[in-house]
């Protein structure tokens, strides 16, 4: 795992994890949050409709890549807890575990993926859809993700 996915793990998995976050960028409808406690690590974030919050992080060596997803539709998973997540981009699937994480009150999970593979399917891909092990799903778009990725990448090149 990169140097900057275990920087982004130590900021983001947990209870309380936005203390200290910052906005840096925005690209489209992602965010672009820098944090300068964690050697200035960056990710990109999007809150759609639903009250659903995502994050997602790619390592400087584009190997290994962070997601996080937060929603009151969590709420049966605990922190710590841990799930299978599906990521279904259509004709390409993944699925890892997803450990339990509270956003700003909001219940939730993270997984990390070192499969190139899943990095470069949300450079290229308007939508994904995430299916939890007790069967529900919902619907992320990943519209201008991929101009989102690329400042993720110049801001942890500044950073």
């Amino acid at each position: 795992m990169s140097k900057i996915l275990v920087a982004l793990f130590c900021v983001l998995a947990g209870t309380g994890h936005a203390q200290g976050i910052q906005d840096y960028d925005v690209s489209g409808e992602w965010a672009i949050k820098m944090n300068p406690k964690n050697g200035n690590g960056c990710f990109m974030q999007r809150s759609f409709e639903s009250g659903t919050v995502v994050q997602v992080g790619f390592g400087s060596d584009e190997e290994g890549a962070f997601f996080a997803t937060y929603s009151a539709d969590w709420a049966d998973m605990g922190a710590g807890e841990t799930s299978l997540l599906l990521f279904d981009f259509g004709d390409s699937r993944f699925q890892d575990a997803i450990v339990g994480a509270v956003l700003d009150d909001v219940p939730g999970g993270y997984a990390f993926f070192n499969n190139p593979a899943f990095a470069a399917e949300f450079t290229k891909r308007t939508s994904v859809t995430l299916q939890r092990e007790n069967g529900r799903t919902e619907l992320i778009d990943l519209t201008g993700s991929k101009r989102a990725i690329d400042a993720v990448k110049q801001s942890q090149e500044k950073g």
